[in-house]
């Protein structure tokens, strides 16, 4: 699916790494990604290279050629797969597997909340995802809807941009700064403590709960610090998740379940019925009706989705940034998590793959822009 690519701008490079790029995937704090043609197969990656007044700056020279290690480290099937890197006109650049789909940032800004089991399959999907990047000794540090992408084959969690080695406990930058995007911040890491795996299980949550509900747990605004002061705001969230959703937002991130802990406890559960909208949720508008309806790969109808509301201020998202600690705070398993990532993979597919069969319906007829 094709419908967040933009064409290229006039300053945009036309190949980058021997790369044809076709257009423009998306920006972040430190760089931009464009849809390219692998020059052997013609097949299509994603290449990001670093922003160019970001291209002089040692510690960000060094963030980007991490996140090539970093993310080649992780299991292909949650994340896109690590192709090539290298350096061309002074600015790095990464070559990825396209990921082809949606972003969930996307499908709930146009479409609004998620029914019961499509939520489900994300939570599934993306605690599995966790599970993996966490096993291969990482923690994200970023996650939000923006970079969890829904495709036909399941989640994908992207953008290492700013993950780390679990063994590197330092608490901030070296410039005494955090890194991240305000409001999927675990609150420790707000006041300088350390980005541990609970720091990602804090960040899912959070998530969860907003892609369920339309709104953030904890605050209301994505774009706000907070400390998790007051108690997370779950109304509205299917009751199937309420419990995880709530241990994952322990204020303690030693009360935290794990990623793999997570993932055991949504695989056992039994899957909500497509129809089951959870809490209310009042509707801002009538759902728009449609002659033929979205189906599963079987023939199956998929469940209409519940009314678009009004784009709110709450759903808007943040990039990734760094930022002076609210307070400073002092610095505070293996083949069975695998294991476990593996299954909630597939556990998410079927339900991920039905939202895009439903995106892609809609948008079927779209073109890629031309490069």
């Amino acid at each position: 699916m094709d419908g967040d690519i933009r064409p290229l701008e006039p300053a945009d490079p036309r190949e980058v790494g021997g790369h044809t790029l076709l257009g423009r995937l998306g920006s972040g704090g430190m760089g931009m990604v464009y849809l390219g043609a692998d020059p052997e197969s013609g097949g299509r990656v994603a290449v990001k290279t670093i922003h160019p007044h970001l291209a002089g700056d040692p510690s960000y020279r060094r963030r980007f050629k991490d996140e090539a290690y970093l993310a080649s480290r992780v299991a292909s099937f949650c994340t896109a797969r690590v192709l090539a890197h290298g350096e061309e006109q002074g600015r790095p650049y990464l070559v990825t597997e396209y990921v082809g789909g949606v972003s969930l940032h996307s499908r709930l800004l146009g479409d609004g909340p998620l029914q019961a089991a499509d939520l489900h399959g994300v939570a599934v999907g993306v605690a599995s995802a966790l599970a993996a990047i966490h096993a291969a000794g990482l923690v994200h540090r970023d996650l939000k809807p923006a970079n969890v992408m829904l495709t036909l084959s399941g989640c994908r969690v992207i953008d290492f941009g700013i993950a780390r080695s679990q063994d590197a406990r330092g608490a901030t930058a070296a410039s005494g700064q955090v890194l991240g995007t305000p409001g999927w911040m675990a609150p420790e890491v707000l006041i300088g403590g350390p980005a541990t795996p609970a720091a990602d299980v804090f960040a899912w949550g959070c998530l969860i709960a907003h892609a369920g509900t339309g709104r953030m747990p904890i605050g209301g605004d994505p774009a706000t610090l907070r400390t998790a002061a007051d108690e997370p705001d779950l109304s509205g969230l299917p009751e199937s998740l309420v419990q995880a959703v709530r241990s994952a937002l322990a204020k303690n991130p030693a009360e935290r379940p794990t990623a793999s802990d997570l993932l055991l406890t949504l695989v056992e559960q039994q899957e909500p019925h497509a129809g089951d909208l959870g809490g209310q949720v009042p509707p801002a508008s009538p759902a728009p009706v449609s002659a033929e309806p979205a189906r599963f790969p079987n023939g199956i109808p998929l469940a209409s989705p519940p009314p678009r509301p009004s784009r709110s201020k709450g759903q808007e998202e943040t990039d990734t940034r760094a930022f002076t600690p609210i307070g400073m705070a002092g610095a505070k398993s293996s083949t069975r998590t695998r294991l476990l990532a593996g299954v909630g993979a597939a556990a998410g597919t079927v339900l991920i793959g039905a939202i895009i069969a439903g995106l892609t319906q809609d948008k079927g007829d779209q073109q890629p822009p031309p490069a």
